[in-house]
């Protein structure tokens, strides 16, 4: 085998070798980041239909008109609201499911909240 000057670079098999060895480092990193990313949105969305499904409960409590759709952060999300009557003739049983909007990433109820509001002697609402 022949000697190796000391001041001689690398060879072209170790500058090779040095650089898939950081490709597969910045492909591992690009990968994780883009989960990452998908992870927050996710998070937001769950987060917008939970606010969008408090007001949609607060204003089914409220008495006021249900609206299909609520608008959250220049986003419109369908709201579902149903009564239910409970054991107790005095309770009604409120559920409110939020959707994805049409032609968002998620799919399906993003979020889904129970509430129950007190009926008077009158058959009306109250709290």
């Amino acid at each position: 085998m022949t000697a190796r000057n000391p001041e001689a670079g690398f060879t072209l098999i170790e500058a090779l070798v040095a650089m898939a060895v950081l490709a597969l480092g910045a492909v591992s990193l690009l990968t994780a980041t883009e989960g990452h990313a998908a992870r927050i949105t996710a998070v937001t969305d769950r987060t917008l239909a939970r606010w969008a499904a408090d007001q949609a409960l607060t204003a089914a409590r409220l008495g006021l008109p249900e609206e299909a759709t609520l608008p959250i952060m220049g986003r419109d999300f369908p709201v579902k609201v149903s009564r239910r009557p409970t054991d107790d003739p005095n309770l009604t049983a409120i559920t409110v499911d939020v959707v994805a909007p049409p032609g968002d990433s998620a799919s399906g109820t993003l979020y889904r909240v129970t509430g129950y509001t007190v009926t008077g002697f009158n058959g009306e609402a109250r709290e």
